[in-house]
């Protein structure tokens, strides 16, 4: 089993608690060259309204939520749920614990402790491609959605961050990402996941890529990454980062290019497009 999907190792090392993720973000938050920053893009495409239910399977630190609470109505009910502990302490944390229409659940997306038909909206944000058995993660995030309810699912393309890779191949000879890691729930295949259990799959594309003129964010970035801890030592980061800040120094910055999007579903056709969020939509290829 890959650590991609060991849940114990996920659980218990890369995501015990916030800061490889937090490394991961403030690279993304810093150096983007997007419009509006991905938390304020994902908000403009839930469209909550007032009483409703949301589920986020997989919330990690709850960035999404957090950066977004004084928007939300007052009586909506919001469900955090994540693997890891630390992950749920440290949104509880942000939130604010008297915040009474957020609760928190530590569990399996595979197996959501929640009853059918129950949610208006279902987030699972970059994290599907953690879920060992996929296909159940996303009949789970079917089952509890109601019948005229949103999913929406998170991921990255082929092409993302593969600059940096290509990068860190350079610094370290031998070093290889996994495609096959990267690539279970994709741009490119989340649909053949989404249309056997839903009657209507979407997808926007969010653009962005990175300009990125601090050397040290992607030294922090590279060894949040569960392959670079093992193929690229600790000792090695000074070199690396010197590695970086000779090309920064060279052009002024180091572009890395992204491929990021969510795919909306529900099982209800035409409820999309009434919701009158999609924003740089992508055809189903």
């Amino acid at each position: 089993m890959s650590k991609f999907t060991d849940q114990d190792y996920l659980k218990d090392d890369q995501y015990h608690s916030p800061t490889n993720l937090n490394h991961r973000i403030a690279l993304h938050e810093l150096y983007s060259t997007a419009r509006v920053p991905w938390t304020t893009w994902v908000y403009e495409h839930l469209a909550i309204s007032d009483r409703q239910k949301v589920l986020a399977v997989g919330c990690g630190n709850a960035i999404q939520w957090r950066d977004n609470v004084k928007r939300f109505p007052a009586d909506s009910q919001f469900y955090l749920m994540d693997l890891s502990v630390g992950m749920l302490r440290s949104g509880r944390e942000a939130i604010g614990p008297a915040d009474a229409r957020f609760n928190y659940y530590s569990g399996d997306a595979q197996f959501l402790p929640f009853q059918d038909a129950q949610f208006d909206r279902v987030t699972a944000n970059h994290m599907l491609y953690h879920v060992p058995t996929i296909e159940l993660g996303v009949a789970e995030c079917a089952r509890v959605l109601k019948p005229d309810g949103l999913f929406i699912a998170a991921t990255n393309g082929a092409s993302h961050m593969v600059d940096l890779h290509t990068m860190l191949e350079d610094f370290e000879p031998g070093f290889r990402v996994p495609d096959s890691d990267r690539r279970r729930f994709s741009l490119q295949n989340g649909w053949d996941y989404l249309i056997p259990r839903f009657a209507e799959v979407r997808l926007d594309f969010y653009p962005s890529d990175l300009w990125v003129t601090d050397g040290q964010a992607l030294v922090n970035y590279a060894f949040s990454m569960w392959d670079v801890e093992v193929d690229i030592t600790n000792q090695k980061a000074i070199e690396m980062l010197d590695f970086f800040n000779q090309k920064i120094e060279k052009s002024g910055g180091i572009r890395i290019r992204k491929e990021t999007g969510i795919f909306l579903a529900s099982h209800q056709p035409g409820l999309i497009d009434s919701l009158g969020i999609l924003q740089t939509e992508q055809k189903l290829p």
